[in-house]
């Protein structure tokens, strides 16, 4: 079966318990973007991508793949479309890395030994796992964890990889190489982030959902404007020059502590992910 890798949500709607926790939501996601969702705690962001991965049904509407209603694909056919990478991955500690990036063979069961072998090589070392293949899970640090999680995720060869908060507890400079390892991917990326100032690190577009609706679906620096990003998160928003880059960076800060420049510096017009 050979599918367009195009994913697109129409008009879904999610209930749950009487609430409304996503309303109507319709998005294009053409093959190899990059796309942040970000949105205020309880904006529906987890349960937008679990609608996409086809782990909850919505309540109306339906989401494709490639054209195709994803609620009807077989599951083995849907594990070879789509991966998933949770907030927090059940791992156990005794496995080796290998043997746990091997896992996401289990959709493949047509594959021969060398396939299945070279799958599993590159994602290791797309993770620069090479070194720890031979490692217990339980002895990697948090960041190394998360690599392994995404290196499970690509063994699977997908052609949209979904990631729900795929920075939660890591420090900063973790955070910045596990989003520099998604921006390099040639696959679809969906990741659900609440760091905003690491966004325009990985996303080619940014959705903003806000109370189970889509507020805003651009560019990163045409959705982190002054008015959507205080009106959603309560934070103002100021772009400053880097050295060596030709765009600017978006900064986050509180509206009472923050000293606001008279003039917002201009965002220039060419927009580039960082």
């Amino acid at each position: 079966m050979i599918f367009e890798p195009r994913l697109e949500v129409h008009a879904a709607s999610l209930q749950r318990q009487d609430k409304t926790v996503l309303n109507r939501v319709s998005l294009t996601v053409p093959f190899g973007a990059h796309i942040a969702l970000v949105g205020p705690n309880g904006s529906g962001k987890t349960s937008l991508l679990q609608l996409m991965a086809g782990r909850l049904k919505p309540s109306q509407g339906y989401v494709t793949v490639g054209g195709q209603d994803l609620a009807q694909l077989p599951g083995m056919e849907r594990a070879r479309q789509l991966a998933v990478v949770h907030q927090h991955e059940q791992v156990h500690g005794q496995l080796r890395v290998r043997d746990y990036v091997t896992l996401g063979r289990t959709p493949h069961v047509e594959a021969s030994k060398a396939q299945n072998a070279h799958a599993v090589n590159t994602a290791l070392a797309h993770c620069r796992l090479d070194g720890l293949q031979d490692r217990f899970m339980r002895t990697l640090s948090g960041g190394e964890q998360q690599r392994a999680a995404i290196a499970r995720a690509l063994a699977q060869e997908p052609r949209i990889l979904l990631l729900d908060e795929p920075t939660n507890h890591l420090d900063l400079r973790t955070r910045a190489d596990v989003l520099d390892l998604l921006a390099g991917l040639d696959v679809t990326v969906i990741a659900a982030l609440h760091e905003l100032s690491l966004v325009q690190r990985f996303a080619h577009r940014v959705v903003l959902l806000s109370q189970g609706r889509m507020v805003a679906e651009d560019l990163p620096a045409k959705v982190f404007t002054q008015e959507l990003v205080l009106g959603n998160f309560g934070m103002d928003v100021f772009y400053l020059p880097l050295p060596h880059r030709e765009q600017h960076i978006a900064v986050f800060e509180s509206p009472r502590t923050a000293q606001a420049p008279t003039e917002a510096l201009a965002i220039p017009e060419r927009e580039s992910v960082l």
